[in-house]
């Protein structure tokens, strides 16, 4: 699973829906879309990337990038108890997508999402 296309082929089979099933669930006409997608001949925007996302149900750290997957559990996606908010889980999100356009190295992807957990926990 080295590229995007591969990652979203990866969930949506894990998920059991065909390309047609996965473009019908993003409300999108055709699968050619996602078969453009899945062999890396399109790179889909960032709205529809959480589109694809919140139909996978997997975050956007999962389709973007998996070295980046800093606190995830052995299945590949976040902890349920994980305590990040809405807002910090956005932030995040839009951090890994920087890092994959090459804006961002990892070790700042990783700086970044220690400082946010940091400020997520509770003070003693």
């Amino acid at each position: 699973m080295n590229t995007l296309g591969s990652r979203i082929a990866h969930y949506r089979k894990l998920k059991g829906l065909s390309q047609q099933a996965l473009a019908n669930e993003c409300q999108w006409e055709s699968q050619s879309r996602i078969g453009n997608y899945e062999r890396d001949t399109r790179e889909p925007s960032f709205e529809d990337l959480k589109r694809i996302a919140r139909v996978l149900e997997v975050t956007l750290n999962d389709l973007l990038n998996p070295a980046m997957q800093i606190a995830e559990s052995k299945d590949g996606h976040y902890a349920s108890d994980e305590k990040i908010s809405p807002r910090s889980r956005q932030v995040l999100d839009r951090i890994t997508f920087a890092a994959c356009q090459g804006r961002l190295a990892e070790k700042d992807l990783i700086l970044l999402e220690q400082i946010a957990r940091r400020l997520e926990k509770p003070d003693d």
